[in-house]
């Protein structure tokens, strides 16, 4: 018999979450190589007053950038930042002068506003602390409406595990090992292939691998599961280089050959054919990984990466960006085919690889997006602690003008590093899970929060 063990709530009341309405994320700011100035452009009166956005502009300015207000210097170069009132909320971007690309784009609602914060609501959510050989990265519910507990699946770096939630603990009762030595949690998803009525798991596990000379690479394992009663079942063999996951309830796959530097192309498959053999090769860039995209309709997608997402269509001469934060998420290691070779004065050296980051989850429905922000600074190693909360937020456009950018809701902050989050419905009532840790890296203490 598999071993299990109950885990019990610790009750904990969380103190009132707040937002300043200018603490926007920076962090896609990294990506811009031009000048490093900005230039404030707005219709609102004494915004140079306005000790809020004036702490915006000192963040700036600590990170390099020369800011000026009005119209004086050439056009063409550095940054615009643009503030506008529209109605009700005041519209902000930072974007290149061409209007080309957008690095920030969200819209701060007035009405939800008390002397410049946006408040979310208080919460008193349950905490669970999880033992130390549980260590999940990744949480899906699984579409179970019918049974009096929900049932969970956790993906850690060498295991799948399913639980039981009851809406005030949970319980491991399966485990499959991934029986891959050294493998790492990539993603998990889940659907229904096929026409019986048991869920099934796309799980994909990786494995770092070094070439003697030749610098390193990650390999792709995926693999389909199905659950039967409160048994873990394996649906499909272990699929090599290639990529599996569920999106809006079809199983995709993406080949994942990275010893030769190859990805492929994003197919429908089905659960008895997972192998994508003669696709043609895309570039590694977030917007044609199997795991960045989240689809709205035919036309407009949402594309997540390493610290931004993005809303994209390609009949919009530019698409709006909402900067999330830099998180420490899984990596695939691809080999290039043509090495790089940096030099400089004093030394010389090749690069051969490129490292492609996994993204958060991020919820689609009905015009917003559920995600969050990575506002936790870590401490420094013996000497400061962590400090700051990661906020989970909705983050909503307007279906007739989505090109003007985000409206931001905030939702939870947690005074802890957020791994992941998921819905699930208990006992007729949608409950949020959100796994944590203590850590950046995923090496601390973890936790479950329940809403």
């Amino acid at each position: 018999m598999k071993p299990f063990f109950v885990i019990f709530l610790i009750f904990s009341a969380a103190s009132n979450a707040q937002a300043q309405g200018y603490d926007v994320p920076l962090d896609s700011l990294s990506e811009w190589t031009g000048k490093k100035s900005i230039r404030v452009v707005s219709n609102i009166e004494d915004l140079n007053t306005d000790k809020e956005f004036l702490a915006l502009l000192g963040r700036l300015t600590v990170k390099g950038f020369d800011v000026k207000f009005g119209s004086s210097g050439p056009i063409d170069e550095g940054l615009t930042l643009e503030v506008l009132q529209v109605r009700d909320k005041t519209a902000l971007s930072i974007k290149s002068t061409d209007s080309q690309k957008y690095f920030l784009s969200v819209l701060i609602d007035k009405a939800n506003q008390d002397g410049g914060e946006i408040r979310a609501e208080a919460y008193t959510p349950s905490i669970l602390p999880l033992p130390e050989d549980f260590s999940p990265k990744m949480v899906e519910a699984l579409p179970r409406p019918s049974q009096k507990d929900s049932q969970l699946v956790f993906l850690s770096d060498s295991a799948l595990v399913l639980g039981l939630f009851d809406g005030g603990r949970v319980k491991r009762i399966d485990e499959l090992t991934s029986g891959i030595k050294n493998s790492k949690a990539i993603f998990l998803s889940v659907g229904q292939s096929d026409s019986d009525p048991n869920p099934e798991v796309a799980v994909v596990w990786g494995q770092d691998r070094d070439i003697s000379g030749k610098g390193q690479y990650t390999k792709i394992f995926s693999q389909l599961f199905e659950i039967s009663g409160q048994t873990l079942q394996e649906e499909s063999e272990k699929a090599e280089n290639v990529a599996l996951r569920f999106i809006n309830n079809q199983l995709h796959t993406q080949r994942y050959e990275l010893l030769q530097g190859d990805i492929g192309k994003i197919a429908v498959t089905s659960g008895k054919q997972t192998n994508a053999r003669n696709d043609s090769v895309v570039p590694a860039d977030a917007g044609n990984m199997i795991f960045s995209y989240f689809p709205i309709d035919n036309a407009t997608s949402i594309i997540v990466n390493e610290a931004n997402l993005e809303l994209r269509n390609s009949s919009w001469k530019s698409s709006p960006q909402l900067g999330l934060g830099k998180v420490s998420s899984p990596r695939l290691t691809k080999r290039l085919k043509d090495r790089k070779i940096i030099t400089s004065p004093d030394y010389a050296f090749s690069v051969n690889e490129e490292h492609l980051s996994i993204p958060r989850k991020a919820v689609v429905n009905n015009g917003s997006v559920v995600t969050y922000l990575r506002k936790r600074r870590p401490g420094l190693s013996g000497l400061t602690s962590a400090s700051g909360p990661d906020s989970l937020i909705k983050a909503s456009w307007d279906s007739d003008t989505p090109e003007s950018g985000f409206s931001i809701s905030p939702m939870h902050e947690i005074s802890s590093f957020i791994i992941d989050f998921s819905y699930v419905k208990n006992r007729g009532a949608f409950r949020l899970l959100v796994l944590t840790n203590e850590e950046s890296d995923n090496q601390g203490a973890r936790k479950i929060y329940i809403y």
